[in-house]
C-alpha cells in the first residue's frame, strides 16, 4: 500500500478517536430482550431490532466537520461529482448496514477503524488528485462517482440466459466501489 494512502488511514483514524462526539441522531434506542439478548433500535440511523444497534453508531464518533475535511476538494469545479458526496447522504447509506455491524461492532475502537478503512478505500478509488494537487491527493477523494470513458458496456454474452443484460445497458462502474459486468447485477443464489 502507498504510504500517502497509509498515512491518510492513520489520519482518518486519530480524527474518529480525538473528535468531539455530537451525534446528528437525538433518538434514544428502544430496547427490549429477546431469548436473554439485548436488541436495540435508534430510529432511521440504526433501524430494526439488532445487537449493533446497542452500540454506537457512526454518527456518534464521525461529524459534518470531520468528513468536510477529509474531503475538502470533493464540491472544487474542477471535481467530477459535484455535489454527489455528502455526509448526510453516507450516514443515511451506512445506516442499512450499521444493523448488521458497519461501524457498531467491535466497540467503539473497532468501529473507528471499520469505517476510516471504509472512507480510505473509497477515497483512493474515487480520488482525481495528483502528486502536486491542492492540499495533496489524499484531499480529492470522492471526485468520482462513475467511470468517465468506459470502453465497452460490460456485457458478458455467457451469462445471457442468467444475468440477461438489457437493451442499451452499460455495466461499468460506478459508485464508491464500483461493479462491472452484468453477472454482478444478477440476483444472489443461496447455496
Amino acid at each position: 500500500m502507498n504510504s500517502k494512502w497509509i498515512f491518510f488511514l492513520l489520519t482518518i483514524s486519530t480524527m474518529l478517536v480525538i473528535g468531539k462526539t455530537q451525534s446528528i441522531s437525538s433518538e434514544e434506542p428502544l430496547v427490549k430482550i429477546v431469548k436473554g439478548k439485548k436488541l436495540c433500535d435508534k430510529g432511521w440511523e440504526c433501524k430494526g431490532w439488532s445487537v449493533y444497534c446497542c452500540n454506537e453508531t457512526i454518527s456518534d464518533y464521525l461529524q459534518t466537520y470531520q468528513f468536510e475535511n477529509l474531503f475538502s476538494k470533493r464540491n472544487d469545479p474542477t471535481a467530477h461529482a459535484v455535489g454527489f458526496w455528502d455526509y448526510r447522504s453516507f450516514i443515511t447509506a451506512a445506516a442499512l448496514y450499521q444493523p448488521l455491524g458497519f461501524g457498531t461492532s467491535g466497540g467503539k475502537h473497532g468501529g473507528q477503524k471499520e469505517v476510516a478503512a471504509f472512507l480510505g478505500h473509497v477515497g483512493s478509488k474515487t480520488s482525481c488528485g495528483y502528486g502536486v494537487a491542492t492540499g495533496g491527493p489524499l484531499a480529492w477523494g470522492l471526485c468520482y462517482n462513475k467511470e468517465l470513458s468506459p470502453d465497452q458496456f460490460y456485457c458478458d454474452d455467457y451469462y445471457k440466459l442468467t444475468y440477461p443484460c438489457s437493451p442499451g445497458a452499460a455495466y461499468y462502474g460506478r459508485g464508491a466501489i464500483p461493479i462491472y459486468w452484468n453477472y454482478n447485477y444478477g440476483k444472489l443464489e443461496k447455496p
